[in-house]
């Protein structure tokens, strides 16, 4: 994803994970398992990580799931579900897979973490800004940047109405990054909105936003006088897209 631009930094984050489908929808609801993995165990982490893919395309796993690393050694699983209920039936799929995979692989695998912790939010088409013909491609995405922004409580109409401004703004400009935009679930700091955008990889991404701060840079600085006065704090990040260890349910 490419900037989003009301700060110096743009907000992205989950590349998706997005069908046809999904995209004319209003919402998407999404739960993410975050596993943060020892760093001696990194390469076993990634071998049995193959093998519990391969599983779940052997045993028609129901649910799709995405796959994004930190620096810090976080793996993301993000999974778009239709209601809370389905993370319960997440789990209970998961563990018809360790039955097949074996307790002893099980443990293995459970002892290359430190630690875990899940959370759930809801992605905001209406909010988010989808070019006709993105550049690139969402299923080109391998490398993506978010940004956290936590609002003062009772400003989040106002920064919804930002946003919009600044969707007409990129518009008229034919801005041709796509960024997204969702709101914090069950696990997050809430009031929070969060922010999205991709590239093909690290390089791909800063090329588009060396461009963008030279062409928009100017136009967005009215709007970013207003947005930063809607902020409690924010908080930044990216992560790469792990194909390899992702499942897409056909």
């Amino acid at each position: 994803m490419k900037k989003f631009y009301f700060l110096p930094i743009l907000a992205l984050m989950l590349v998706s994970l997005l069908t046809d489908a999904q995209e004319n929808k209003k919402e998407q609801l999404w739960y993410c398992y975050v596993e943060t993995v020892a760093p001696e165990a990194l390469f076993e982490y990634q071998e049995m990580s193959v093998e519990l893919v391969a599983l779940a395309k052997e045993h028609d796993f129901p649910f799709s799931f995405y796959v994004w690393s930190s620096r810090d050694l976080e793996f993301e699983v993000w999974y778009p579900i239709n209601s809370l209920d389905d993370i319960n039936a997440i789990d209970e799929s998961w563990n018809e897979i360790i039955d097949q995979w074996g307790q002893e692989k099980a443990m293995a695998f459970g002892k290359t973490k430190t630690k875990n912790n899940s959370f759930t939010m809801t992605t905001l088409y209406e909010l988010s800004y989808q070019p006709t013909n993105p550049r690139p491609e969402i299923e080109e995405a391998g490398y993506l940047q978010y940004q956290e922004f936590h609002l003062i409580p009772g400003k989040q109409k106002e920064m919804e109405a930002i946003i919009q401004d600044a969707n007409k703004l990129l518009a008229e400009h034919n801005y041709n990054d796509a960024w997204y935009i969702a709101k914090a679930g069950i696990g997050m700091q809430m009031p929070s909105l969060i922010a999205w955008s991709y590239g093909k990889d690290a390089q791909d991404f800063y090329t588009q936003d060396k461009k963008f701060q030279e062409e928009l840079g100017e136009a967005f600085k009215p709007l970013n006088k207003r947005f930063i006065n809607c902020l409690a704090s924010v908080k930044s990040g990216e992560v790469f897209y792990k194909k390899t260890f992702s499942y897409e349910k056909e």
